[in-house]
């Protein structure tokens, strides 16, 4: 039983749950032969991700696969974890994303690189949360592999592009449960960013991505269904013009 909690938990669809992390998130599918993850949280989030999916009602033995939007260690930090126990998991992601998965060097934003913006008290809180969630311990997930077409044949989840944000940062989208999960090309919300903004898609502080502008395109590119999954703040759902928060 982890000692972490998330933030929220929200049942999306009957097959989807979205995790709302303590400093990421995930997202819990039940699929036709088991179960998977898309992402996996911070390193110190495993028992964590594993405890949520027995709270969506799955045994974690029953694990088939992660899907991976990105490789920043918040997002595949928790994968070594899970491998360790359930070494049958496979690890997908895009071909162009491989060997920022695998790691140990990856294609992030270090403390050094975030500099003079450690100033920002709410950026300093970040951090913090990030190294208390094992960000810098050396995090690899060798036995990754490219996804094809053939991986989504029959299944309930379609791969979408969304490079930029990383050179293979990938979206998926949910069509049965009308909801799109973006990793980091979208978020609704950032610890870095300023509390009073009220949750909605957005870009996230651009100084965690590689390419901006490539990174606008594909967000612009994206489909907008009903709900959209991020891999940072609360999942949110249209209403009207605007959009309200999960919790």
């Amino acid at each position: 039983m982890s000692s972490r909690a998330p933030r929220s938990v929200v049942p999306v669809a009957p097959s989807v749950v979205f995790v709302e992390g303590p400093v990421s998130n995930w997202v819990v599918l039940a699929e036709e032969d088991g179960v998977a993850l898309v992402d996996a949280g911070y390193p110190a989030d495993t028992d964590l991700v594993l405890d949520t999916v027995r709270d969506a009602g799955h045994d974690p033995a029953d694990l088939r696969r992660v899907y991976v939007t990105h490789g920043h260690v918040d997002h595949v930090g928790g994968i070594p974890g899970i491998l360790a126990r359930y070494p049958h998991v496979e690890v997908l992601a895009h071909a162009d994303e491989l060997d920022n998965v695998r790691g140990p060097q990856r294609e992030q934003v270090t403390p050094a690189e975030i500099g003079g913006r450690l100033a920002a008290p709410r950026v300093l809180r970040w951090l913090v949360q990030a190294v208390r969630a094992d960000a810098l311990r050396p995090t690899t997930v060798p036995s990754v592999r490219a996804f094809t077409a053939a991986d989504f044949d029959g299944r309930a989840i379609t791969p979408m592009p969304a490079p930029g944000h990383t050179a293979g940062s990938t979206a998926y989208l949910l069509p049965a449960a009308d909801a799109l999960v973006t990793g980091d090309a979208v978020v609704s919300h950032h610890d870095t960013q300023p509390g009073s903004w009220s949750p909605r898609p957005r870009m996230i502080t651009p100084f965690f991505t590689g390419d901006q502008d490539r990174a606008l395109e594909s967000a612009r590119a994206l489909p907008v269904p009903g709900t959209v999954l991020p891999g940072h703040g609360p999942a949110v759902r249209r209403a009207g013009d605007g959009w309200v928060a999960l919790r």
